[in-house]
């Protein structure tokens, strides 16, 4: 695969003054004002949660060969735990469910749970021994479809593939797929291959995406196999690991699926075979479940609920409110870039964001709320209905913050 720099000069300036911001901002105490007033909107008690993809020991070299927003290192999860606990009691999932629910029990005002996505088997090699050194409970969401498979995904392929284009010079418009496909293409067409991803996944059917991964590897010459080593799931063995060394495994679907883009049955499928394979597996059913991609709906959200999960986490940036609904966890997502000052770690980044300080000084994200699925499979989409989709498609919440 080529390589290309993960940080271009644009993104090191903008990330010197958001640093140089986040100084400031600190030391006029803005984080405490800004704790103060959240604490009111949440109701009381704040409940952070956090979700994070891939762990690595080298951001550097894995931003240079995957998607650079999945990404954290592992000395930047420690310190950024490790600040978190300075100023937040970090507690499970179930726990930080039940604060919701019931309020906190002590003394406690702000309270942090830690998840990771999709099941990356670097969550086991990288993550698990960061949080075992730290005493830090997390919750691991699994595609199980991809558990012990030598399958990757789609995200992962197209990103691949998308970077290929990009460095033979060929934007989206002119990778000349079949008339169909190219039309989805071009419709999500944007500067970065980051960005044509994020548009593609919130607009087409998994089924489409995965005609579409496929073809854009046989347009460049790559194949899943080509992809670098720490873009593979969890083996089972690592799933059960991750159990007995305390995490909380939950489900994220059996494809990584964006559910409301499928009939609702379908959906439901997905929900359901995840929470059947970690139960064949672990021996009881999982509690959790995170929306692939973030992206739900009211009928999703119910068909969580009916397979027996205790929660549905979105990746919605918003504040979490006591009694809220358990079905539609907010989480803030984190990467290496997140409190990456232009010499490295800022705690002044990290203070701003996870106090939410930047909220108060732009317009919040378009979150993961999506209409309900249609009942049976919806007719294929032509190019004008995926150019109107894809126009109004916002970046997933994945992308830097």
């Amino acid at each position: 695969m080529g390589g290309g720099r993960a940080v271009s000069r644009r993104d090191r300036a903008l990330r010197a003054a958001k640093a140089a911001l986040a100084g400031t901002l600190r030391g006029a105490g803005a984080h405490r004002i800004a704790g103060a007033i959240r604490r009111r909107q949440a109701g009381g008690a704040r409940v952070l949660l956090l979700s994070y993809h891939r762990a690595a020991v080298d951001f550097a070299r894995s931003a240079r060969e995957a998607l650079p927003s999945m990404i954290v290192s592992a000395a930047t999860l420690r310190r950024q735990l490790e600040q978190l606990a300075r100023r937040w009691e970090i507690v499970s999932l179930s726990e930080a469910a039940r604060i919701l629910a019931e309020g906190p029990r002590g003394p406690g005002r702000a309270f942090v749970a830690v998840t990771f996505d999709d099941g990356y088997a670097d969550n086991h090699a990288v993550a698990l021994p960061v949080l075992a050194a730290l005493r830090v409970p997390a919750t691991v969401y699994v595609a199980t479809g991809f558990t012990g498979s030598a399958d990757r995904f789609a995200h992962d392929r197209i990103y691949a593939a998308l970077r290929e284009l990009a460095r033979r010079g060929l934007p989206p418009e002119q990778a000349t797929l079949s008339p169909r496909l190219q039309a989805l293409l071009t419709a999500a067409a944007a500067a970065r291959p980051a960005e044509t991803l994020d548009r593609l996944i919130a607009t087409v059917p998994h089924g489409v995406l995965l005609e579409l991964a496929a073809a854009l590897e046989a347009r460049t010459g790559l194949s899943p196999g080509d992809l670098p080593a720490g873009t593979r799931p969890l083996d089972w063995d690592e799933v059960e690991a991750l159990d007995a060394a305390g995490l909380d495994v939950g489900g994220h679907s059996v494809r990584h699926a964006a559910l409301p883009l499928l009939p609702l049955e379908e959906a439901r499928r997905e929900i359901e075979g995840c929470r059947d394979a970690i139960a064949a597996r672990l021996g009881r059913r999982p509690r959790h479940f995170a929306y692939p991609n973030g992206l739900h709906s009211a009928a999703i959200r119910g068909a969580v609920r009916d397979a027996g999960f205790e929660t549905g986490s979105t990746t919605d940036d918003r504040e979490n409110v006591r009694g809220g609904d358990p079905y539609a966890l907010r989480r803030k997502v984190l990467w290496e870039g997140t409190t990456l000052g232009p010499l490295g770690y800022s705690p002044s980044l990290a203070t701003c964001s996870l106090e939410g300080v930047f909220g108060f000084l732009h317009r919040a994200r378009d979150g993961g709320e999506r209409p309900d699925p249609l009942p049976a499979a919806p007719v294929a989409s032509g190019p004008a209905r995926a150019a109107a989709a894809a126009a109004g498609a916002p970046e997933r919440d994945r992308q830097a913050s």
